[in-house]
């Protein structure tokens, strides 16, 4: 009767720790699905609301303004490279199912695939992009790659369905995967209010030595026998937009000096060109022509600055 009692109640303790065990693996088990419940949501509402927000771009962007458009496809590139971040966070601890190294993976390909579809929009419209990650994944690849991700995922979001914490996921929308892309952007590219316009102008001069004070547009020097000139220019338009810049100093006897300088200015940027030294002597005098070569005219934009250049006779006489 004792071993009998014995191996009852060592029964008992073994059943009770092995069912103590075992709610504390199902208490684990069902916080880890539900914190990465949680993130997962957060991964998958960005994911469907960049994909609507991607389609009504191209097939109503047209009626937005060139400027609205390059933030909008700013705004994306960096909603991409922010779910690369998040998805990389997913993989540990490693759920089962691991469910959340799925998510993972295809959250990693569809970013691949939205940046080539983003890229191919940018390109066409002469704005900036995001990097393709993927060279050789052409637009249609992208977009059947989007198709089958949100599948597969379809079918693998039930997988916490009878786990702990019984969880079912959102699905993927595929709505600018089933777009004619090419064609909504030959319309984007058409349009007026998207159009790649040409808009630079000199925003600055710096002149060595520094000038007197004297009426507008005249450089009154000290004796001198250099006078350099450094002029800087903004672009004024999210494309790039090469430059050519002339100057030309004239002096009152006719002798002519004259320099030029090409750049290729970065959208939305500024840059100073190399200053540039001309000749002079105390007591000339000249006009100083600077001038931005094949950019439209524009009576709010300053492509051309002429200066009068008066020179102080030396004190020695």
């Amino acid at each position: 009767m004792l071993a009998a009692l014995l191996v009852t109640f060592l029964v008992v303790v073994f059943a009770r720790e092995v069912t103590r065990a075992a709610h504390q693996e199902h208490s684990a088990r069902q916080s880890e699905n539900l914190s990465f419940t949680a993130m997962a949501a957060t991964l998958l509402g960005q994911e469907n609301s960049f994909d609507s927000h991607l389609a009504t771009l191209l097939s109503s962007g047209s009626n937005l303004s060139r400027v609205a458009v390059a933030e909008q496809l700013s705004q994306l590139t960096q909603d991409l490279g922010a779910w690369r971040d998040e998805a990389r966070l997913l993989r540990t601890p490693v759920l089962t199912p691991p469910l959340n190294l799925t998510l993972s993976a295809e959250t990693e390909a569809r970013a691949a695939d939205y940046a080539t579809i983003v890229s191919y929009v940018a390109h066409a419209l002469q704005l900036n992009g995001p990097a393709v990650t993927n060279p050789s994944l052409s637009l249609g690849a992208a977009q059947l790659s989007l198709l089958a991700t949100a599948a597969t995922w379809g079918a693998a979001r039930h997988a916490l369905e009878y786990a702990p914490g019984a969880v079912t996921l959102a699905a993927l929308s595929v709505a600018s995967a089933r777009l004619n892309v090419p064609q909504d952007v030959t319309v984007l590219a058409s349009s007026a209010n998207l159009s790649a316009t040409r808009s630079i102008e000199i925003s600055a001069v710096q002149v060595q030595p520094a000038p007197f004070p004297a009426p507008s547009h005249t450089l009154l020097l000290a004796p001198t026998t250099t006078l350099e000139v450094q002029v800087s220019v903004s672009n004024l338009r999210e494309i790039l937009q090469p430059v050519s810049l002339t100057m030309t100093l004239t002096s009152s006897t006719g002798a002519v000096q004259g320099a030029n300088a090409t750049q290729t200015l970065s959208p939305l940027s500024s840059y100073a060109f190399a200053s540039h030294v001309f000749s002079v002597a105390p007591g000339e005098k000249g006009t100083l022509s600077l001038t931005l070569n094949g950019v439209p005219g524009s009576a709010l934009l300053v492509h051309n600055r002429t200066y009068v250049v008066r020179i102080s006779p030396s004190g020695l006489g």
